[in-house]
């Protein structure tokens, strides 16, 4: 495990400075402060406090939300599998099962810290105009009982969270809504970089996007379902999202373990990957 911690700090050294990664942060806060400007114009023109935390969680249940703060994600990771110059030295001191388990380490911390870019980012500007605690604020109760969808068309923000906030605090509804999104940011991630690694770069960009599109088309028409608050019931059940990510991510980690084994990495070193 330290070996695996070592390369994962490796790489994290190699790419967190790196342009790609940079403007793969920007580009997310930008799409993130897109429709952030909306719900806090809403909450200006009501003239009511909000609570810090509910623009994340606002943000995050927008149906559209998760179409497009992925691609930001996705610059992150492009250069999956994360074959550099010092990578045969680092296979022959390590071997391929500790290097590839790295990789998935690596991909989870930039899941991690992009998440955690999206929550910081949105609890900050609210600050101006909101307060912290475990209770819902009257603009966020007025957007989910807009019965005639008149807020939601005049400032464009949708919530349909009547159910996540009859059965969650504001502090579980964030904790919930920040899980779903690591969830599905490690899923992609790592599915990138399987696919990347035993099918080629192109191919494993489009893996990710066939499914990535293919979750969207599902959600609009109602077969899949992509926002906690669509989970929420009481019941515990909008843990089965997160459960059933986590299977896939290690499904996926399983066929790592045998995928690496025929992968000729020496030869992509030398390609100068």
């Amino acid at each position: 495990m330290s070996k695996v911690i070592l390369i994962t700090k490796g790489i994290l050294r190699q790419e967190i400075c790196h342009i790609r990664v940079i403007m793969g942060y920007i580009l997310g806060l930008t799409l993130l402060a897109m429709g952030l400007y909306d719900f806090l114009r809403y909450t200006i023109e009501i003239k009511e406090p909000v609570n810090i935390l509910e623009a994340f969680i606002v943000m995050e249940n927008q149906s559209t939300a998760g179409i497009f703060w992925v691609t930001g994600y996705l610059l992150i990771l492009a250069d999956a599998p994360f074959v550099k110059g010092n990578t045969s030295m680092i296979l022959y001191r390590s071997g391929r099962h500790v290097w590839s388990m790295g990789m998935v380490l690596y991909v989870f911390i930039q899941a991690f810290l992009y998440t955690t870019c999206f929550a910081v980012f949105s609890v900050g500007v609210s600050i101006p105009y909101g307060f912290f605690g475990r209770i819902w604020s009257s603009p966020v109760y007025l957007l989910v009982t807009n019965t005639s969808d008149a807020i939601a068309r005049k400032y464009n923000v949708y919530f349909e969270g009547m159910a996540m906030m009859k059965h969650m605090t504001v502090l579980q509804a964030f904790g919930i809504t920040f899980l779903y999104m690591l969830c599905y940011l490690t899923f992609i991630g790592v599915l990138l970089y399987v696919c990347s690694l035993a099918l080629g770069d192109f191919w494993g960009l489009v893996a990710v996007a066939v499914v990535h599109l293919g979750g969207v088309f599902l959600s609009f028409i109602n077969v899949l379902h992509r926002s906690p608050v669509q989970y929420v019931d009481g019941a515990g059940s909008h843990w089965r999202y997160p459960c059933i990510f986590l299977a896939l991510i290690l499904v996926m980690t399983a066929l790592l373990l045998f995928v690496i084994r025929k992968v000729d990495i020496q030869a992509r070193t030398e390609g100068g990957s």
